[in-house]
Formats: structure tokens, C-alpha cells, sequence
């Protein structure tokens, strides 16, 4: 009976060590943090686990799990990407037109800062943090910072301007939690009235014809001066040489001609004879 007791004895302790102590493994990646839930230390420890095996009582206490990779999250209109609801962001232009658009965004938290974010959070969830409290801020900084922009501006040269200007809002006002957005951009074109994409497409249409017909006229422009300059060299080139025609340079050119004549002479008398009235005369061979 001594050794029943125990055995009892020891499988009970055995039943209550098993259920005061307990063993999770947080895993690569992740941090992890440690709650107290009851006692005078109960809430939340000042640092996070590290990677690996923790034992600790589940009556007690509770180990809270967040990613510490890259967390990607996408807001659109379409419901066969990210969210089947449309999470499309929307804001207002400085003419008061409403813009939609699709956002990509991707962020990391930092592990040093998980405490601090279960405390402002409450919750294990990290997509409740991306998909609410997250989306939020974004929507917020867009309407803040587009509404000083006009349509043309933000459809066209300043969209860049303004991601990079809401996405230092977005930084600025989550990086006391640990969380750092590290890319962030529009997916696609943005969505505006289909009578303002109308008069804004007219618009380029027309200052592309603008440049055109500026190219074109700086060409014909610049091959009527090559014309001009040509003609005037032509014109130079002949007034030279007709300013270089002297009477000694006739004669010595007719002298010059005489002598090439005679050079080529063969010593019979020639066929074909000038006469005195200046027409050719045929003479015949004689034999």
C-alpha cells in the first residue's frame, strides 16, 4: 500500500508540474514576449525572447509571437488581390475631384520594439495592426498631402512627389511601435473621372502636336539657312572668280590652248579648216 500512495503521490505531482510548466518554441524570425497575467510583476516584460525553446507556467503567463520579417500588405479595388473587399485608398485633389487608387506597401518591426507594440496594440494578430490601425494612417496622410496638389499633378509629374511625402507621414507616425515602411507605391494607374482623363489626355495630345510642329518648323528653319548658306557661298565663289578674269588671263589661257593643240599635232593638215568667215571648210584628202 506504501508503494501504491507513492506512485499516486508521484503521478499526481508528475499531472501538476505538467500543467504548471510548459514549453513553446518561438521560431526564426519571429520575437517573442512574455505576459505576466497575474501578480504584483503582471504585464508585460521590458524585453523580448529570443529565438528558440521557452518554458514558462501557462497558468501565468502567456508567450505573445510577432513576425520581425517583411510584412507585405496590398489595398485594392479588385477582389482577386490581397483582400476580397474593396480596400481601394481614396482621396480628394485640390479642385475637390475624388482619386482612387491600388497601394502596394511593405514594412518590417522591429524586434527590440515588440513590447512596446503588444502594448499599444493588445493584440496577435499582426494582419489587424496591417489591415486596420496601418491602412488608416495611410488613408489619412494621403488625404492630408494630395489635397494640395491639383489632378494633372498627381495623375502625372508630382505622383512621385506625393508617395514619398506620405510615406515619410506614414514612418513618422509608426516608428515609436518599430514599425519602418520600407517600399510603398501606386499598383497600376491611378482612377480618376472619365471626363477629366478625357480633357487631360486632350491636353497632352495637344502640347505632343505643339512640339511636333515646333520640330518641324526648327527643321525647316535650319534647311532654309543651308539653302541661304549655300546660294551665298556659290554667289562668293563666282564673284571671285569672275573678279579674277583679266585680259592677260585670257591670252595666256588661249596661249596655254594653242600649245596643247600643237603638242597633239600628228603633222598632216587637218580635215576641217577655219575660214576667213569664220565657217568650217571640208577639204579633200588628196591623193
Amino acid at each position: 500500500m506504501k508503494i501504491i500512495k507513492n506512485t499516486v503521490r508521484f503521478l499526481l505531482l508528475l499531472v501538476i508540474l505538467n500543467s504548471c510548466v510548459s514549453c513553446t518554441r518561438v521560431p526564426p524570425g519571429y520575437a517573442g514576449i512574455r505576459v505576466n497575467q497575474v501578480g504584483s510583476d503582471k504585464g508585460v516584460e521590458s524585453y523580448p525572447l529570443v529565438t528558440g525553446y521557452v518554458f514558462y507556467n501557462p497558468i501565468t503567463t502567456a508567450i505573445i509571437e510577432y513576425p520581425c520579417f517583411v510584412q507585405t500588405a496590398v489595398w485594392t479595388k479588385s477582389v482577386f488581390e490581397g483582400s476580397p473587399n474593396n480596400e481601394e485608398i481614396t482621396f480628394n485633389t485640390k479642385e475637390g475631384l475624388v482619386v482612387s487608387g491600388d497601394i502596394s506597401l511593405s514594412y518590417q518591426l522591429n524586434r527590440d520594439d515588440v513590447p512596446a507594440f503588444y502594448v499599444k496594440f493588445r493584440t496577435d494578430n499582426i494582419n489587424n495592426f496591417t489591415h486596420g490601425f496601418l491602412r488608416n494612417i495611410a488613408r489619412d496622410a494621403f488625404n492630408e498631402i494630395a489635397a494640395t496638389y491639383g489632378v494633372e499633378e498627381i495623375y502625372g509629374a508630382k505622383k512621385e512627389d506625393i508617395l514619398k511625402a506620405v510615406r515619410d507621414r506614414i514612418n513618422g507616425e509608426v516608428k515609436v511601435y518599430g514599425v519602418e515602411v520600407q517600399q510603398f507605391g501606386f499598383i497600376g494607374a491611378l482612377r480618376i473621372p472619365d471626363n477629366v482623363t478625357e480633357a487631360l489626355n486632350n491636353k497632352i495630345k495637344a502640347t505632343q502636336d505643339a512640339i511636333r510642329v515646333e520640330n518641324e518648323l526648327r527643321q525647316s528653319k535650319a534647311q532654309a539657312q543651308k539653302v541661304v548658306a549655300a546660294a551665298e557661298g556659290e554667289a562668293e565663289a563666282n564673284r571671285i572668280l569672275a573678279a579674277s578674269i583679266t585680259p592677260q588671263l585670257i591670252q595666256w589661257k588661249q596661249l596655254q590652248l594653242t600649245q596643247d593643240a600643237i603638242a597633239r599635232w600628228d603633222g598632216k593638215r587637218p580635215q576641217v579648216e577655219g575660214g576667213n568667215s569664220g565657217l568650217l571648210l571640208q577639204l579633200t584628202p588628196q591623193h
